[in-house]
C-alpha cells in the first residue's frame, strides 16, 4: 500500500485555510485502506465518516443530514460504487452530494459508466494526498456555486409567492392556500372563514396625497392585519388596495370578532394625513358551500353590502 502522504494545505493546528472542514463520507470495504483515507483527510482538516460498506453509506446519507462529499470505493460486495451514486441521483433533493470513486480503473469506457451513474470525479486508488486535497478544493468550489444556487432559487420562489410591496402571501400563494384549506375542510366537515377587505376611498387618498403616501397606507394596513390574526390564519394581499384572510376552523359567529377588532384597529390607528377605514365582507363554508369560487363570491358579495350601506363595516354574507 502506498505511503500516507500529508499534503502541505494545512496549518500547525491541522486546519484548512481555504475553508470551514468538509463533512465527508468514505465508503469502503477495506479496513487498511480505509483508516488510511481517513487519517489523510482527517490531517487535511476535515470531518470524516466511514462506512464499511454501500448498504451502510446509503443509510447514511439518507438521514438528511450526511456529508457534502462522497469519497466511495468502485469495488464493494453488495452495493457498489456505481450504484450508490444512481441511488443517490435518484433521490434528488437540494442538498447536493459530491461524489468522488477510488479506483483502479483507468479505462475510457469504466470512467463513461461512472459519470452516467452520476460520480463527480475519480481517483485513482490509493489516492494520493495532494492530488486530494487539490480534488477537494475543487469540490468546494462546486459545492459553494450549487449552494448559492440553492439560495437565489429560494429567494425566487419566495418573490413569487409574496407581494413585495406589504410582505404578505400574494394573490398566487392565497390561492393554493384557500383551495387547499377548503378541499380540507370539506373533507373533515369543519368550518372555513373568509374576511375579503377593502381599503376605503382608496384613490381619492392617492390622488389627493400621492402614491408614495398611498403605498405607506397599504404596508401599514397589512402590519396591522398580520398583527391582528392567528398564527395559522392566511393574510395576503388580494390585489390593488384589497386584503383576504383565510381563518380555518373558524365558523360565522367565530370570524366575527377577529374581524371587527381589525376594522376598528384601522379606524383607531393615528394616520398622518387624514382618518383611514376599510369595509370588510365575510363568508363561511357549510356542508351545502359547493366551491372555492361559491365561498369567494360570497365574501365579495358581503364586501359589496359593507360599502353600500356607508363603509367602515363587517357583513357577513349570511347575517
Amino acid at each position: 500500500m502506498k505511503p500516507e502522504i500529508v499534503a502541505n494545505q494545512t496549518d500547525a493546528a491541522g486546519e484548512n485555510p481555504a475553508g470551514p472542514p468538509l463533512k465527508i463520507l468514505v465508503a469502503e470495504d477495506q479496513a487498511i485502506a480505509a483508516l488510511v483515507l481517513r487519517r489523510t483527510l482527517e490531517k487535511l482538516g476535515h470531518e470524516v465518516t466511514v462506512a464499511p460498506n454501500g448498504e451502510e453509506a446509503w443509510q447514511i446519507i439518507q438521514r438528511g443530514d450526511g456529508p457534502s462529499i462522497l469519497i466511495s470505493d468502485w469495488m464493494m460486495p453488495g452495493l457498489d460504487g456505481p450504484e450508490l451514486c444512481r441511488r443517490i441521483r435518484a433521490q434528488g433533493g437540494l442538498n447536493y452530494t459530491y461524489v468522488i470513486l477510488l479506483t483502479a480503473r483507468d479505462r475510457r469506457s469504466d470512467r463513461i459508466e461512472g459519470l452516467r451513474a452520476g460520480a463527480d470525479d475519480f481517483l485513482v486508488k490509493p489516492p494520493d494526498a495532494d492530488e486530494l486535497a487539490v480534488r477537494l478544493e475543487i469540490a468546494r468550489r462546486i459545492l459553494g456555486v450549487q449552494a448559492e444556487l440553492v439560495r437565489l432559487n429560494r429567494t425566487l420562489e419566495g418573490l413569487a409567492t409574496t407581494d413585495s410591496l406589504t410582505g404578505l402571501s400574494n394573490r398566487r400563494q392565497f390561492d393554493a392556500a384557500l383551495g387547499t384549506a377548503f378541499s380540507f375542510a370539506q373533507r373533515q366537515k369543519i368550518p372555513l372563514s373568509l374576511l375579503i377587505i377593502d381599503v376605503d376611498h382608496f384613490k381619492s387618498y392617492n390622488d389627493e396625497f400621492g402614491h408614495t403616501a398611498g403605498d405607506e397606507i397599504l404596508r401599514t394596513v397589512a402590519a396591522i392585519l398580520r398583527d391582528g390574526m392567528r398564527e395559522h390564519d392566511t393574510v395576503a394581499r388580494y390585489g390593488g388596495e384589497e386584503f383576504a384572510v383565510l381563518m380555518p376552523a373558524t365558523n360565522a359567529l367565530d370570524c366575527r370578532n377577529p374581524a371587527e377588532r381589525l376594522r376598528t384597529a384601522v379606524a383607531d390607528y393615528h394616520w398622518p394625513f387624514r382618518p383611514v377605514t376599510v369595509s370588510i365582507g365575510a363568508a363561511s363554508t357549510s356542508t351545502a358551500t359547493p366551491s372555492v369560487s361559491a365561498l369567494v363570491e360570497a365574501a365579495d358579495q358581503a364586501l359589496y353590502r359593507s360599502k353600500r350601506a356607508g363603509r367602515n363595516r363587517l357583513t357577513h354574507f349570511d347575517q
